[in-house]
């Protein structure tokens, strides 16, 4: 493969932004009690505890800059040009941590009478992306000091041009250094996975059986808001691209799926419970989150000095 590696985000197109179980995760199935419900008819007015602990796409940009400035000095020892990190969806992934949810669903309010489920977003066709700019194929020696392995073979080359290869190539050097491709805008990535709220809470619950009410009368029958983002007449059971834009049935699913949304606070109830869960893991988890963003703090002041000039060790 040639240097322009892609770096997905994890979360942009499956329903990932926060994790369900059947206990809550913060070593009790006691319920928590809520705080006050916000009432939210729009992605941008939900907040979680968690958010303080996100890797932000600055910094996920940064860190890949400096990955990529490791991976080309290590190319131009063979006397090549290495290709830059495509960041794919980056600048959407904040958004989508919001729109998409294991507990409501989706709730893009704006592309839902558009684009249905948004089956595409994020999604990446590797064949469009080329391989590197101006679309020009790597060659066989940018490949092996990329990969490390010969491009027919796929078996290690140890050297090139009577050059030490390293092991993986300059593009696993390049990772190894700073390991952009572990920073996640997701929950997931917390200590633990992040927070664990059951879907089986009977808030939720509650908030289900009146949601899916209000489907009914639209003409939509789904127990719960995932059913209905992962229908397979959609696409893959993720959400994801299933290779065409939305049908009318899509769209109009998608519509009443928000609509009914916002018309019983569901998502409001759901994020109420969210929080109250939140809380508890944040509560539950402080030194390990202190740790976890320490070590983001670190790792983007490492990329600072790479990219500044200093050592790449």
């Amino acid at each position: 493969m040639g240097r322009r590696s892609l770096l997905f985000v994890t979360g942009v197109i499956a329903l990932a932004a926060t994790a369900c179980g059947t206990g809550d995760g913060q070593g009790t199935t006691a319920v928590p009690g809520l705080g006050a419900t916000p009432t939210i008819t729009d992605p941008g007015q939900i907040t979680l505890p968690t958010d303080a602990y996100m890797v932000t796409t600055a910094q996920i940009r940064q860190v890949t800059q400096a990955q990529d400035a490791v991976t080309a000095e290590c190319m131009r020892g063979f006397g090549l040009t290495a290709r830059p990190t495509v960041t794919l969806g980056l600048d959407d992934a904040p958004k989508q941590r919001l729109t998409r949810s294991m507990l409501y669903g989706y709730f893009d309010v704006e592309k839902a009478k558009t684009l249905g489920y948004d089956r595409g977003a994020g999604a990446v066709d590797q064949g469009a992306a080329g391989n590197g700019t101006g679309g020009a194929p790597p060659t066989a020696a940018e490949d092996i000091a990329m990969s490390g392995n010969d491009p027919t073979t796929h078996q290690p080359v140890p050297t090139l041009d009577g050059k030490p290869v390293p092991p993986g190539g300059c593009g696993q050097k390049g990772r190894d250094t700073l390991k952009a491709d572990d920073l996640v805008i997701s929950d997931s990535a917390l200590p633990d996975g992040g927070p664990k709220i059951p879907a089986g809470d009977p808030r939720i619950v509650e908030a289900y059986a009146k949601w899916s009410e209000c489907m009914k009368g639209r003409g939509f029958d789904y127990k719960d808001p995932i059913a209905a983002v992962t229908d397979q007449k959609w696409g893959s059971a993720q959400g994801g691209n299933a290779g065409g834009p939305a049908g009318p049935e899509e769209i109009a699913t998608a519509t009443a799926d928000v609509e009914c949304k916002i018309a019983n606070n569901t998502v409001g109830i759901v994020v109420a419970v969210q929080t109250a869960y939140g809380k508890k893991y944040v509560e539950a988890n402080s030194t390990k989150l202190a740790a976890y963003r320490q070590q983001i703090d670190d790792l983007v002041r490492k990329a600072a000095q790479i990219t500044a000039g200093g050592t790449t060790g």
